[in-house]
């Protein structure tokens, strides 16, 4: 359900993707690749990468974590008891006490479905979101739990703002779920609606002020954190049809580019201005040419396939220079008008 296996880490111009049981990274600006871990003992569906940390996740509650300096030293634990939807890092204390803190009160088929490594000046952090109702916060490369809260449903994603201080949950309800986060120590603020299905990816701007929630039935709903007012709510361009599902959601996360991406179930991804929440580009992606090993390549006018097209992540690149979208067999890359958004001027955005 979750596709969200695209990664850029924010320190360096590289992509990282999961290719069948491999993970592989693209140097962007050199334009190669090179394989980061093979033939992992089980199917991933999930990644994070973060510091010198990689973690994958897999269908059967599996995480496998590695060293960049050392990917050859993998280690594979179990954690839940099914699925792993999701992975990604968040960030560490670095002079806050450690506590521990359970809101097991706030929110009253088990299985990780999504992970967030955190990564500071001190040990990073992996956040766990799982089916069993909760998300866990753990140590790395220990894997000690710090944190658990837990939730009245299983809980498909969790993002942490730019700023480090708030956290947005959702998972199989329309409820979304925001916290305050200081150090290890979480603290509920309210719990918003978003639309009338399950949500399976949120994300923050970069500013921490505006968070956008996708959702199963084809919206996307965006908030201003200090009025948790809705902003706009978006309808996905394949809406009112199970392949308008909206999957994966991302702000652009540098620069004065003010975009906000999100991909459908199938073939088509969204870019919006976040200005005015007005204007908003369609792209209908796809390619015919594929190969056993993944076809990273950055088209100018790419070659659209007829038939349904599934895709598995969607990441801007660091300085939002570029839109990266993955397909099953290959990556697409999108180049962003950035002298357009700079100029606020009147041509397309990407």
């Amino acid at each position: 359900q979750l596709r969200d296996v695209v990664v850029c880490p924010s320190t360096k111009p590289e992509l990282y993707s999961i290719y069948r049981c491999n993970v592989d990274r693209y140097d962007i600006s050199k334009h190669q690749s090179t394989r980061v871990l093979g033939d992992l003992e089980f199917d991933p569906v999930s990644m994070a990468v973060g510091g010198d940390f990689i973690v994958v996740g897999g269908q059967r509650a599996e995480l496998a974590v590695a060293r960049l300096s050392d990917p050859r030293t993998t280690t594979i634990v179990r954690s839940g008891g099914s699925i792993n939807n999701f992975v990604t890092l968040d960030r560490a204390p670095s002079a806050l006490p450690r506590r521990r803190f359970r809101d097991s009160a706030a929110f009253a088929d088990d299985g990780v479905t999504s992970l967030n490594i955190t990564s500071g000046l001190e040990l990073p952090r992996l956040l766990v979101c799982n089916n069993d109702h909760t998300v866990r916060l753990m140590s790395l490369p220990s894997l000690e739990l710090v944190t658990e809260l837990k939730f009245p449903t299983a809980v498909n994603y969790a993002a942490v703002s730019p700023d480090g201080t708030k956290m947005c949950v959702v998972g199989d309800t329309n409820e979304v779920f925001l916290f305050s986060k200081r150090g290890d120590t979480f603290e509920k603020i309210s719990v918003l609606t978003a639309s009338n299905d399950a949500s399976f990816s949120c994300d923050w701007s970069q500013s921490s002020e505006q968070f956008a929630v996708g959702s199963q039935d084809g919206y996307v709903t965006v908030w201003d954190i200090r009025s948790q007012q809705k902003m706009a709510q978006l309808e996905t361009f394949q809406h009112g049809r199970s392949r308008g599902a909206c999957r994966n959601v991302k702000f652009s996360p540098s620069g004065s580019i003010d975009l906000l991406a999100f991909s459908e179930h199938t073939s088509y991804v969204n870019i919006v201005d976040t200005r005015s929440f007005e204007k908003r580009q369609v792209l209908r992606v796809g390619s015919d040419s594929f190969s056993d090993f993944p076809d990273f390549f950055a088209p100018e006018s790419p070659t659209f396939a007829s038939q349904d097209m599934q895709i598995t992540g969607l990441r801007f690149a660091p300085d939002s220079s570029s839109l990266f979208v993955g397909l099953e067999e290959s990556i697409l890359e999108y180049t962003v008008d950035r002298i357009g958004r700079y100029s606020f001027a009147s041509s397309e955005i990407i």
